[in-house]
């Protein structure tokens, strides 16, 4: 799926705008049956980016609180030039995804939906690198605090970056010949936050933003803070279904009405079911798995139950 998106979809640029139309072709090389008026393309957009955005494909790492961010060393697995072309593809696929108003699962942090908006405050350096990597953090704030002298420590202005094999790399020119003092930490602490929080991922967030600027006006995103941002993408951030919002907003026809008992024994069997349950459920009728950003209010069309009359017992 991932590889036949990249291939057919990549280079529509700002025509992702348009209806895209999804067609299933069988192992055998068939043209699998049902007619493409919505249902089937929000289907393929899930399964797209539930691949493309799986953090073992090495384009995203989480953090421990399961939030994706940029990983830097995707360069090193699928190489630089496809690394680059991956993220802009996945930067469309986020865009189409919020201009079809379709809801899919990623979480990100922080520090990157302010990426997606394009205004990063450097001032929440320290406070996104606590989200990616604490046990740094929680050196760097040692540092801050320590009243001893900090040429004690034996730093110099210089990181060591792990890509499958730890490198050293300065933080300015030689810095590794320049020791870290008291006079000059709080430099030291700033450069070394910016690098794992900025440098590090601005290649693969900026080849993700081109894409999705294509595709949604960046002027847009800017309408709303990174949580907004985030309910716009994936939904409530528990992505759990408020099943008294699904059934004040369902709709019925066929002769079906809320009181009818079966709707009623309908409604008592969703409410039992686990959380996993239910979005399957959702995806079977509505082919998401995560309840629309804004309510089921705004689903359009609606959720609707249909009775369908049976004469026979073999219509059944």
């Amino acid at each position: 799926v991932l590889e036949d998106g990249l291939i057919h979809l990549n280079n529509l640029g700002r025509n992702m705008r348009q209806r895209i139309c999804v067609n299933y072709i069988s192992d055998v090389g068939t043209s699998e049956s049902g007619v493409d008026v919505g249902g089937l393309f929000k289907e393929f957009w899930t399964d797209l980016s539930a691949l493309a955005f799986d953090p073992n494909y090495a384009l995203f790492k989480v953090t421990e609180d399961s939030l994706m961010y940029p990983n830097p060393s995707s360069k090193f697995v699928h190489g630089g030039d496809i690394s680059i072309t991956l993220f802009e593809f996945l930067g469309r696929i986020l865009g189409k995804a919020l201009y079809e108003g379709i809801t899919i699962q990623p979480q990100f942090a922080h520090l990157f939906l302010s990426f997606l908006r394009g205004d990063h405050n450097y001032l929440h350096l320290l406070t996104d690198l606590s989200t990616i990597d604490k046990q740094l953090y929680n050196n760097l704030m040692f540092l801050k605090t320590y009243e001893g002298d900090a040429a004690d420590l034996c730093l110099t202005f210089t990181v060591a970056n792990d890509d499958f094999g730890v490198t050293e790399q300065n933080l300015i020119p030689n810095g590794a010949d320049v020791e870290v003092t008291n006079g000059n930490k709080r430099r030291y602490i700033y450069l070394v936050a910016k690098h794992h929080v900025c440098d590090r991922i601005k290649e693969q967030s900026d080849a993700f933003t081109r894409g999705l600027w294509e595709v949604i006006d960046r002027s847009w995103l800017r309408l709303f803070n990174e949580p907004e941002l985030q309910v716009l993408i994936s939904g409530a951030s528990d992505g759990k279904i408020d099943v008294a919002d699904m059934k004040s907003n369902s709709k019925y026809s066929g002769g079906y009405s809320q009181l009818d008992r079966n709707i009623v024994r309908f409604w008592s069997v969703v409410s039992s079911l686990t959380p996993k349950q239910q979005a399957d459920l959702l995806r079977f009728v509505t082919s998401c798995e995560r309840p629309p950003p804004l309510g089921f209010s705004s689903m359009n069309p609606p959720f609707t139950i249909q009775r369908v009359g049976i004469m026979r017992d073999g219509d059944k």
